[in-house]
């Protein structure tokens, strides 16, 4: 039944539509405003004005005035201006003026070659014999490469050394390698000391250890061996690089590189350098694959 009485109300709906439209047209639709009365133009009639003569704008501006070494020293215009790039060196802040010039950043000028230490003259390589006492030791010079043998009581006036003692003993190595060890003490006859030494174990005396270095561009190229903290290297323009620390187990050496800006100002920086391994290629860049390289500061 429900569906019935909503056709019904539907038709009613339609139907006083229906009405409610006729009358309205019947009664003309919507009503008609009053006409507007007939309208005149009164007053003056128009007239052109004429355009003012101006004349030819001109003005005269003063030149900046001079700023001098003031301008070379800090390349800040006014001090107001922010250049385009801008450079961060230490011990003197930002700076407009690219380092050493052309924008490129001054390399340190020095590197870590290796790191040695002086071994004993002669060493111990190992021994040969049947295991009885007329078994010998084989030694090597350092200096010339050659080798020689001493049995125990025998002497070498060349390199001024005694063989006083020799054992072997049988080392178990990894994966049941048996290794044979010689142990030898011989007299060093030039200091009159007892030296022990071990085969296939470089002996060398304590506190003698060395690192070469090489300094390079900006400045001329050389090599240096330091050996102990405090040693310096002069370089041009009263610059000088100071060791402050020696570490043999990195191996690295930290040094100070003292230089002079162009106000006369010393700045000192320090830098840890460690063995460059050549065979390891440089980080490369996620999106290029470039090796990336720092860029410069940029203004903001």
């Amino acid at each position: 039944m429900k569906k019935y009485y909503d056709k019904i109300l539907f038709l009613l709906g339609l139907a006083v539509l229906g009405i409610g439209a006729g009358i309205f047209f019947y009664k003309g639709g919507l009503p008609m405003s009053t006409p507007l009365p007939p309208m005149k133009l009164s007053g003056a009639a128009f007239e052109t004005i004429p355009s003012p003569d101006l004349g030819e704008p001109s003005a005269e501006w003063e030149a900046p005035p001079d700023q001098g070494e003031d301008l070379n020293e800090t390349g800040w215009t006014y001090s107001v201006f922010t250049p385009p790039k801008i450079w961060w060196q230490t011990g003197e802040g930002w700076s407009a003026i690219p380092p050493q010039g052309a924008g490129k950043i001054v390399p340190f000028g020095i590197s870590l070659i290796d790191a040695k230490k002086d071994l004993y003259r002669v060493q111990l390589v190992g021994s040969g014999g049947n295991g009885d006492a007329t078994d010998f030791a084989h030694f090597s010079d350092v200096a010339s490469g050659y080798g020689f043998d001493l049995r125990v009581g025998e002497e070498n006036q060349h390199h001024q050394i005694k063989l006083l003692t020799l054992s072997v003993e049988r080392v178990e190595r990894p994966h049941g390698i048996v290794e044979k060890v010689a142990k030898a003490t011989i007299l060093d006859e030039q200091t009159s000391q007892n030296v022990d030494l071990v085969s296939d174990e470089p002996y060398s005396p304590t506190n003698n250890e060395f690192y070469n270095l090489k300094i390079s561009a900006p400045y001329p190229e050389q090599e240096w061996k330091v050996t102990k903290v405090g040693d310096e290297q002069e370089l041009p323009n009263k610059a000088k690089f100071v060791v402050v620390a020696l570490d043999f187990d990195k191996p690295s050496v930290t040094v100070d590189k003292h230089s002079f800006n162009k106000k006369g100002r010393e700045i000192i920086t320090k830098r840890e350098l460690t063995i460059v391994d050549d065979s390891v290629p440089p980080p490369q860049s996620a999106k290029s694959g470039k090796p990336m390289a720092k860029p410069a500061a940029q203004a903001k």
